[in-house]
């Protein structure tokens, strides 16, 4: 068979489409009321990034080799996705590879046989075909010209639909696990990186840490909020009084606290790292917050209703407890147990689902509905500013009465020092100049994604005064290493009095 090299591309560029149906069929499944003709539009774009990909890789050569690789890799996933409703991740391909031979043979049937058969001869019919180049400088200016086009089709099609597909994609994060053979490519860098690849030696911070004073009885319960930002607090002035809770408990709220990054991702790992936000990088392997109070005797628990987990920061902790649940008000209940077995140090973190967007109306009950009307989708594209701001307002409202509910589990314990501190990750664009959610680079980002609330409890009257004077002094997750270290009054290198927003001379320039 014979077959120019730009009719190779487009029969490639076709069959991988073809075989992400199961990924347009949970898009139209799952697109409010399943709009046919959105799914169409993602059907498009996703061809032309597809046909850009395969210009690129397919040269002479080796146009056989990743055109067999492509299809065997994306059949093969399809035919599992579809068969037994699996997703094809790292953890996944670590099944694969650790299931023995009687394991292998239970899932062989006909289907799986006719589709083993139909890729070898697919494959033979490959290698069998012969693939007509062009010259040299005609075959790259063919291939630009392809590229050229498929990428101007793709910003027709896409972009003016981004409202609709960007929140959708933030919903439904396990998407891109719907995009075959892409996403199994990267799921086996993933397999490798965590199961094969050599492990560096976790850097120590420091072996010349102590604890000055470990008879005084502490708990600090310190809970991390999801996509809050400062502009939408009651507390710092906002108009609508979505902090109705705390102020009974008389906090301190601190109203000039910036965000380490936009995401998760890279907040939570900043927030306990020593090095600060300019010379943070996620690839360092080293103790963090956890580790080294953890190995100063200070009993450390992470008690998790994030959808994103602990980001690998409570990986080495000893009492790590992940939940799924669908709002965070069972976590006082959760707290509640923590604090029942108390050693004399009690370091206690609390990570929330929060505000975490698109989806807003999902993350508090009914009866926290307070400001109407809401927007009750994921496609924010289809709300008012108003709806989508009262909706948002609803989950800073609950996620205030939850820090409330724990203050008040705080107060029950006697003879402890007990101190609550609340602070989000990251902050979140709620359509402002066009802008939704969050995740913008740093630099760019506006002042609402990066902005973010925090507040200070505490039964200690001197440690509330210090907190009263800070309170209107600039700050940042840059300060949580060195004040969680402070509170429990461990002697190291890496505390630094002017970060902590607990001692008296915070802020002070060395």
């Amino acid at each position: 068979m014979k077959i120019s090299w730009f009719q190779f591309v487009f029969l490639n560029t076709f069959l991988i489409v073809l075989l992400n149906f199961n990924g347009f069929i949970f898009v139209y499944k799952n697109l409010s009321s399943n709009q046919l003709w959105l799914t169409l539009a993602l059907i498009i774009a996703y061809a032309c990034l597809v046909h850009m990909i395969l210009c690129v890789i397919f040269v002479r050569f080796l146009s056989k080799f990743f055109s067999i690789i492509l299809l065997i890799t994306a059949g093969m996933s399809a035919y599992f996705m579809q068969s037994y409703g699996v997703l094809i991740d790292s953890d996944m391909l670590r099944n694969v590879f650790n299931t023995d031979t009687k394991e292998a043979f239970d899932l062989v049937n006909i289907p799986l046989i006719l589709l083993v058969l139909g890729l070898i001869i697919v494959s033979f019919l490959i290698l069998k075909t012969t693939i007509f180049y062009p010259p040299f400088k005609k075959q790259l200016g063919v291939r630009l010209l392809n590229i050229f086009l498929a990428f101007g089709i793709f910003c027709a099609v896409f972009l003016p639909l981004t409202k609709s597909f960007v929140p959708f994609f933030r919903t439904y994060s396990e998407m891109r696990m719907y995009n075959v053979p892409f996403y199994q490519f990267y799921a086996l860098f993933r397999y490798y990186q965590i199961y094969l690849a050599p492990k560096a030696e976790l850097k120590i911070l420091s072996n010349e840490a102590y604890r000055e004073n470990n008879t005084t009885k502490r708990n600090l319960v310190l809970v991390i909020g999801e996509t809050a930002r400062a502009a939408n607090y009651s507390l710092g002035g906002y108009k609508n009084q979505t902090n109705l809770a705390t102020p009974h408990e008389g906090v301190v709220y601190f109203d000039k606290v910036s965000s380490c990054g936009t995401s998760t991702a890279i907040s939570l790992p900043c927030m306990f790292s020593a090095s600060k936000k300019n010379d943070f990088s996620n690839k360092t392997y080293e103790e963090n917050l956890l580790d080294f109070v953890d190995k100063m005797g200070v009993n450390t628990t992470w008690l998790d209703n994030n959808s994103g987990g602990c980001q690998g920061v409570c990986q080495r902790l000893k009492q790590t407890h992940i939940f799924k649940e669908e709002y965070d008000g069972f976590l006082i209940e959760e707290l509640k147990k923590t604090l029942i077995n108390l050693d004399t140090a009690n370091f206690i973190i609390v990570h929330l689902q929060g505000s975490h967007g698109p989806a807003y109306y999902k993350r508090y009950p009914k009866e926290f509905e307070k400001f109407t009307p809401t927007c009750d989708t994921n496609e924010l594209s289809k709300c008012t500013p108003e709806q989508i701001a009262n909706t948002y307002d609803n989950t800073i409202l609950y996620t205030d009465w939850v820090v409330e509910e724990m203050i008040d589990e705080l107060k029950t314990i006697k003879d402890y020092q007990n101190t609550l501190i609340y602070i989000s990750d990251h902050g979140e664009s709620l359509g402002e100049n066009g802008i939704y959610l969050h995740g913008l680079p740093y630099a760019i980002a506006p002042k609402t994604q990066t902005h973010i609330p925090m507040i200070l409890w505490s039964n200690d009257e001197n440690l509330q005064n210090i907190a009263l004077k800070h309170r209107n002094l600039a700050t940042s997750h840059d300060s949580i290493f060195s004040t969680i270290l402070g509170y429990f009054e461990i002697k190291t290198p890496f505390y630094e009095e002017e970060f902590d927003f607990l001692n008296l001379k915070f802020g002070e320039k060395k």
